[in-house]
C-alpha cells in the first residue's frame, strides 16, 4: 500500500473514531405506537404516562424523535390537527410546551405509513430529567371509532458537557388568544413580562411556538395570512419576522387535504421548529421585559386566533471558549424528513452550531465518501454563541456503488484547538442515486395549466439533453423524449411555479399531468407522483448494470375526484390485461361500464356521467378479473 493510500486510510479511521463517539446516546422509549384519537366531545385529549428519565450529569444535547403511523385497527386521520408535548416534573407543579405538532392530512395514507420528525429540546434539561409526566395533547373533532394515529416518542440524551448550563426557565405565555378583537387586544391579553436574572446568567434564550389558526371570512386569518412580528427585550427589538410558512416543498408529500397551501407559521405534517433569540445579558444585573408584539389586525369578526407558548432559558457561561460541533447531516442522507433537501442538492449540506464564547468567524471542514478522497474547505462567517448556521459545501458527492458512507469533520475553530472534540465529525449512510440504462424514454403529459411548468434534464458538463423553458409546453399533451445517454450523472428538473404540481384536487380547473420514466423496450421504470407541489428533483447515474428494475405495479390515476360529469381514467403497466371499469352509484348500480376487447398496458378512458343524480359514485378497475383499484368521485351540481 502507498503512503497516501494508507495516510488517507488512516485518516477516514480517525475520522469515523471520531463520529462514533459523539458521546454516549441513552434512548428512553416514552410512547410505543401509542393509539391517539380525538376527544369529539371536547376537542382536546391528554394522553399522560409517569417517565423515569437519566439524571446525575446534565447531558451535551437532548432530541426528541416523534413518529406518526398508522393504527394496526384503523386508518390514519383525516386532518391537520394541532398537538403538543407536555412535560412536568413530578415533583414540581409547572407544565412546559417542549414541542409542538402540526398532524397531516392522512386520509390516503395506506397501512405501514410512518413519518419521523427530529426536535433540539435541550433548552429544557432541568425538567427533562429524573422523575417526570410527558404528556401527548391531541386536539381535534373528527370521529374517533375509525381512525387515529399510532405514535411513538423518543428522548435521546447525548452525553457531554453542556454548552452553557442552564440556570432557569420562566413561562411568558402560553394558550390560545384571540387576534384582532378590538375588545381583547393582544397588548392585554399576552402584554410584556418582566423576568428577574438568578445569578450567574450570561444569556437569554427566548423560545416560543406560534401558530396562527381560525379563519376569518374576509381574509382567512389567522391561519392563511402572513403578519409580522417583533420581539423586545427592554423596549429594543431583538427579532421581527415575517409568521409565514412555505408548505408546497413539505418532504411528506402528497397528503389528502390542502397540504400545499402556505400558511401562518406552519405546514400540515410538521413538528414546527421552534424559534430561538438568544441574546447576552451585559451589564449589572436588572429585570428585563421581554414582549412580543404582532402586526395590527381589526377584522369585522375575532374568528382568528394564535396559539403561543413562550419562556425563557437563563444560562450561565458558554462551557468552552472556542468550540463548534456538528449538529446534523442534512444532505447526503436517507432520513424522509430531508428526502426533498437531497433531491435538490448535489452537494453537502451541513448543520453547525457555535458552543464556544467566542464568536465563530473561521472553521475548517474535511468531507468526503468513506474510502475515496477528502475535500477540505474552509468556512468564514461572524456565528455568535448558541447560533446555528447551515454550510452547503463544495460538490457534488460522486458515488460508484449503490452504497456510501459520507464523513464530515470540523477543525480549528478560530484557528484554535476544540475543547470539546467529540461531536466535532458525523459518518452518514446513505444511499447512492440509482443507475438507469442508456436507454431512456421520458414521458410528460402536460395538465391544463403547462405555463406554470419547466422540464430540464441536465448533465454535469452542463449540456441540455431536454429543454421546455417556463412558456413553452402546450396544454394536455404527451411529450416523448426517447434518449440514448452517455455515462454520466444526470439531473431531472420538472419546475411548478404555482406550487400545486400536475395534480391537484383542488385545482379540478388545473388538469392532471404526470412525468414518467421507461426504458429502451417502453416498460416503466418510474412514476413521479403528480401530486408534488412546487416541483420534482431527480438525480440518476447512466454507466454500469441498471439498479432500477421495471415498475411492478400499475400506475393508475381518476381525475377530477369532484367533478359536475367529466373526469377521467389512467392505467400504465409493464404487463397487458383485459380491463373493465365500472362506476357504481351509492345503491350499487352501474351507471357507466367499460370493457377493453383485448390485452392493453395503457388505457386513457375519458368518462362523462353528466345528467346521473348528485352524489357519490365508485369508479372500480379490474384487470383479467381481479380488482386492482376503487376511488370514490363527487359528482356536483
Amino acid at each position: 500500500m502507498g503512503r497516501l493510500s494508507l495516510l488517507l486510510l488512516l485518516t477516514v479511521q480517525h475520522l469515523a473514531s471520531q463520529a462514533q463517539g459523539t458521546g454516549d446516546t441513552t434512548t428512553i422509549r416514552v410512547l410505543d405506537r401509542h393509539l391517539v384519537v380525538t376527544d369529539p366531545a371536547l376537542g382536546t385529549r391528554h394522553t399522560g404516562c409517569i417517565v423515569q428519565l437519566p439524571g446525575g450529569t446534565p447531558p451535551r444535547r437532548i432530541l426528541l424523535a416523534l413518529t406518526y403511523a398508522c393504527p394496526d385497527t384503523m386508518r390514519c386521520a383525516d386532518w391537520d390537527y394541532l398537538d403538543h408535548v407536555l412535560v412536568r416534573p413530578v415533583a414540581g407543579r409547572d407544565t412546559f410546551e417542549v414541542a409542538r405538532m402540526l398532524t397531516p392530512y392522512g386520509g390516503q395514507f395506506n397501512r405501514g405509513w410512518a413519518f419521523t420528525w427530529v426536535a433540539d429540546v435541550t433548552d429544557f434539561a432541568p425538567v427533562l430529567r429524573d422523575s417526570v409526566e410527558v404528556i401527548h395533547v391531541h386536539t381535534g373533532y373528527e370521529p374517533a371509532h375509525d381512525r387515529g394515529w399510532a405514535v411513538t416518542m423518543d428522548l435521546q440524551y447525548i452525553s457531554g458537557p453542556p454548552m452553557a448550563p442552564v440556570l432557569a426557565i420562566a413561562q411568558l405565555h402560553r394558550g390560545q388568544f384571540v387576534y384582532g378583537d378590538t375588545l381583547r387586544p393582544l397588548g392585554t391579553t399576552i402584554p410584556p413580562r418582566t423576568v428577574h436574572p438568578v445569578e450567574g446568567a450570561a444569556y437569554m434564550v427566548v423560545r416560543s411556538q406560534q401558530t396562527g389558526h381560525g379563519m376569518d371570512p374576509a381574509d382567512g386569518c389567522g391561519e392563511f395570512c402572513a403578519k409580522w412580528r417583533y420581539v423586545t427585550l427592554d423596549g429594543d427589538t431583538v427579532q421581527w419576522r415575517r409568521l409565514w410558512r412555505e408548505c408546497a416543498s413539505n418532504p411528506l408529500y402528497p397528503q389528502a387535504g390542502t397540504w400545499i397551501f402556505d400558511r401562518a407559521d406552519w405546514c400540515p405534517g410538521e413538528l414546527q421548529p421552534p424559534d430561538r433569540i438568544i441574546v447576552p445579558l451585559e451589564g449589572p444585573s436588572r429585570p428585563r421585559t421581554v414582549g412580543f408584539h404582532m402586526e395590527p389586525y381589526r377584522p369585522d369578526s375575532a374568528q382568528a386566533f394564535i396559539n403561543l407558548s413562550a419562556y425563557t432559558i437563563q444560562l450561565g457561561p458558554a462551557t468552552a471558549t472556542h468550540d463548534a460541533m456538528i449538529t446534523e447531516v442534512l444532505v447526503p442522507s436517507d432520513e424522509p424528513r430531508h428526502a426533498r433537501m437531497n433531491e435538490e442538492h448535489d452537494g453537502p449540506r451541513v448543520v453547525i452550531a457555535n458552543a464556544g464564547s467566542a464568536p465563530l468567524r473561521t472553521l475548517t471542514f474535511r468531507y468526503g465518501i468513506v474510502g475515496g478522497q477528502l475535500h477540505t474547505y474552509r468556512w468564514t462567517g461572524v456565528l455568535p454563541f448558541g447560533v446555528v448556521d447551515t454550510v452547503d459545501l463544495p460538490g457534488p458527492i460522486l458515488c460508484t456503488e449503490p452504497h456510501h458512507q459520507f464523513v464530515v469533520e470540523v477543525r480549528h475553530p478560530n484557528g484554535q484547538a476544540d475543547e470539546w472534540a467529540a461531536d466535532n465529525a458525523a459518518i452518514i449512510r446513505f444511499t447512492a442515486p440509482p443507475v438507469m440504462p442508456a436507454d431512456l424514454t421520458v414521458h410528460l403529459r402536460t395538465n391544463a395549466e403547462p405555463h406554470h411548468n419547466a422540464l430540464h434534464l441536465t448533465a454535469p458538463d452542463g449540456r441540455a439533453w431536454i429543454m421546455h423553458p417556463l412558456g413553452t409546453l402546450k396544454a394536455d399533451t404527451l411529450y416523448t423524449h426517447a434518449l440514448h445517454l452517455p455515462p454520466g450523472t444526470y439531473r431531472l428538473q420538472l419546475v411548478d411555479t404555482a406550487g400545486d404540481g400536475l395534480s391537484f384536487w383542488y385545482n379540478s380547473a388545473g388538469g392532471h399531468g404526470h412525468l414518467r420514466l421507461l426504458d429502451g423496450e417502453g416498460r416503466l421504470l418510474l412514476p413521479f407522483e403528480s401530486d408534488h407541489g412546487n416541483g420534482l428533483v431527480y438525480t440518476f447515474r447512466v454507466g454500469g448494470t441498471p439498479t432500477l428494475p421495471p415498475h411492478t405495479a400499475p400506475v393508475i390515476s381518476l381525475f377530477p375526484r369532484r367533478t359536475q360529469g367529466r373526469t377521467r381514467l389512467d392505467f400504465l403497466a409493464n404487463e397487458a390485461g383485459l380491463l373493465h371499469v365500472q362506476v357504481t352509484n351509492e345503491a350499487g348500480e352501474v351507471v357507466r361500464e367499460f370493457r377493453t376487447r383485448e390485452p392493453v398496458r395503457m388505457l386513457e378512458l375519458p368518462m362523462d356521467i353528466t345528467g346521473a343524480p348528485p352524489g357519490r359514485y365508485l369508479v372500480t378497475l379490474s384487470r383479467d378479473g381481479k380488482k386492482i383499484f376503487e376511488q370514490r368521485i363527487r359528482l356536483e351540481e
